[in-house]
């Protein structure tokens, strides 16, 4: 995966992907491919968000 996507770019990237399956617009060839590409592209939302869910509780703990 690019080192410079962010998390805005894989959420579009997804929704590409997930049109495409939903709406029957993939080759099988490619299917698994995509269904890869998904997983990743999912779990690095999960992390950038997991990561300002810290960030965050850091910061108001901080200022209590």
């Amino acid at each position: 995966m690019n080192d410079k996507i962010t998390y805005s770019m894989a959420m579009a990237r997804l929704e590409e992907i997930m049109g495409r399956i939903q709406g029957g617009n993939i080759d099988i060839e490619t299917l698994t491919e995509e269904l890869a590409e998904a997983q990743q592209l999912i779990s690095f939302c999960r992390n950038r968000i997991y990561k300002l869910d810290e960030d965050i509780k850091a910061l108001i703990d901080g200022a209590e």
